[in-house]
């Protein structure tokens, strides 16, 4: 008897714990992101139900759900930690971008990015995507990691009228310290000390570097606010941040004493700025350990030799100038001028293919580049070209020849050069990008996505009535002709009308198809994830080094459909017209 009841009483303790749980189930947020398109939603209070609250939509009713999602997963992130140039909606994007991707996965996308020589087209848009307003991402990742980034990357490609733009914008961003140094410093190897100081307007309570700090102070000197500027060394003095190079310049600059030694720190750029302006009778022989920095402040203040007198003889110095040039720290075009003095016989210059190899290395590409400079055969111009371009190479120092070398090809056209050159011709010519100019479009209502149905994509606010009417008299027109069929680029048009809501004749939404046409499934995974971020960033990966142009219509569809997908229209619309209309 005993054991029936307490049998009884457990399986009753079960029951309640079982629906206790259910209880629980019902009440917690569901992830929209990771269920079936049809989403219920429920709560332990579903019927409770007010008749005076007003019933909000199915996107309304999403999004509550998808932000209490949001915060209930990232209870750590700082909601107004949101930095970037662009208002999500400029590109149809939204401050969540980042929030369902991985970290990890997020970087190595990035680093895979890195490796290629992007485009203008995937630039641009690479741009758009990282420097929209955003949260950061938090999945497996320092949320600071991603924004350091993105900063980074603005340094490495030098970037510096975004970086001021950036900073204008986020005025408190706390990691702004890389970017402040790298504008500071650049403007100051310019020996632009005015255009230096002005970026002070950029510092904020978060800029704490001893580095920027003791510059600003040299900025007040210069600006002669004098008791401001001892106001911060004190400061600064009382942190023990004050060094005794430091020390003794700013107190001559201050005028606490009438002179200075001749000491010169190349510790960093600001050290050696102070060595210069501090000493009449400076000087300093660079090396090749001396930084980039000061190498182009030594050229932009004419602190180096000069070319003129530079000793032809003096290997050392000559290996130096052209290890710096190779470096981006001194003028290439000036070195190439230096290659110009070398003076060589007419014999040396007849038999340079065979001579070269008897001089000194750096005197074998002064030979080769001026014989190369002075030949009036194509053919033995290009040969010459290809072993001045491996000489540079066998020394490590092929990127001093990059620029010229660029150069000369460009004034070849490409029909003359000869097959056997022409894959170096195409993978060295590298000819700068210039401004963008699309011209008029020139319709043609015979070829769909050539057609004034474009008109819908390039004009703000296009009456959709007028469009609609347009694409049946098109239509029309079209299907007399019986050879007509439906290319690639068509798809792309109809599609992206149909997913913005447009209303086709009934015979064409039979008659045109996009079923052979396929989205990859790795877009399409990620795409119902609520990836936005990361599909974007698989798209410029597929642009890569080509102008959108020049993509196949099949790959053009892909993007075009999963923008339809992700209705990112704007985004879509950017690349709709550079691609179907012709150009006059």
């Amino acid at each position: 008897m005993k054991n029936s009841k307490l049998l009884n009483s457990l399986i009753f303790q079960l029951l309640l714990t079982i629906v206790f749980s259910i209880q629980l189930i019902a009440a917690e947020s569901i992830n929209i992101w990771k269920g079936s398109s049809e989403i219920k939603i429920e709560s332990a209070e579903s019927n409770q139900i007010n008749p005076d609250d007003k019933k909000n939509s199915l996107f309304e009713e999403r999004q509550i759900v998808k932000t209490n999602i949001f915060q209930e997963k990232n209870e750590d992130l700082d909601f107004n930690k949101v930095y970037g140039l662009f208002d999500p909606e400029e590109n149809d994007l939204s401050l969540e971008i980042w929030i369902e991707s991985d970290g990890k996965i997020l970087l190595e996308q990035l680093k895979r990015i890195e490796t290629i020589n992007l485009s203008k087209d995937s630039e641009e848009l690479l741009i758009k995507i990282l420097f929209t307003n955003s949260y950061l991402p938090v999945k497996n990742i320092n949320s600071s990691d991603f924004l350091d980034y993105k900063l980074e990357w603005l340094i490495k490609k030098d970037k510096v009228n975004i970086m001021e733009e950036f900073l204008s914008k986020n005025p408190d961003i706390e990691n702004n310290t890389n970017l402040l140094k790298y504008l500071i410093n650049k403007d100051l190897s310019e020996a632009d000390i005015n255009k230096a100081c002005k970026k002070i307007k950029f510092f904020n309570k978060g800029t704490n570097d001893d580095y920027l700090q003791k510059f600003k102070i040299y900025c007040l000197i210069n600006g002669n606010n004098l008791a401001e500027a001892q106001l911060q060394y004190d400061l600064l003095n009382e942190k023990g941040s004050i060094d005794n190079f430091y020390n003794k310049k700013i107190n001559y600059l201050l005028g606490y004493a009438e002179e200075t030694d001749d000491e010169v720190s190349d510790k960093n750029l600001l050290n050696f700025y102070l060595s210069h302006i501090a000493n009449s009778d400076f000087q300093y022989d660079p090396s090749m350990k001396t930084s980039k920095y000061i190498w182009k402040y030594l050229s932009s203040s004419n602190l180096l030799e000069d070319p003129n007198s530079i000793d032809l003889e003096d290997e050392t110095k000559f290996n130096l100038y052209e290890w710096a040039a190779a470096n981006n720290s001194y003028n290439k075009k000036e070195l190439f001028n230096i290659y110009g003095k070398f003076l060589f016989s007419f014999d040396q210059f007849l038999n340079a293919e065979e001579i070269y190899e008897t001089l000194p290395p750096y005197k074998a590409r002064a030979l080769i580049y001026q014989t190369a400079s002075l030949s009036d055969n194509l053919e033995k111009k290009l040969n010459l070209l290809v072993l001045l371009n491996d000489l540079f190479k066998k020394d490590d120092i092929e990127n001093a020849f990059s620029e010229e070398l660029s150069s000369i090809l460009s004034s070849i056209e490409q029909e003359d050069v000869p097959s056997k050159y022409l894959g170096f011709y195409q993978i060295k010519i590298n000819l700068p990008t210039e401004e963008e100019d699309f011209g008029e479009i020139k319709f043609n209502n015979k070829i769909l996505h050539k057609s004034k149905l474009l008109k819908y994509f390039i004009e703000d606010n296009y009456n959709v009535e007028k469009l609609e009417n347009d694409l049946i008299s098109i239509y029309k027109k079209i299907k007399k002709d019986k050879k007509y069929y439906f290319s690639a680029k068509d798809v792309i048009l109809l599609d992206s009308l149909k997913a913005d809501g447009v209303k086709f004749p009934k015979k064409l939404e039979k008659q045109y198809s996009s079923n052979k046409l396929t989205i990859p499934k790795g877009l399409i995974d990620l795409s119902d994830q609520g990836q936005i971020g990361l599909v974007l960033l698989k798209i410029i990966e597929i642009i890569g080094e080509d102008q959108l142009e020049d993509l196949d219509p099949k790959t053009l569809y892909f993007i075009t459909a999963t923008l339809n997908k992700l209705d990112l229209k704007k985004i879509r619309n950017n690349i709709i017209i550079k691609i179907l209309p012709y150009r006059v």
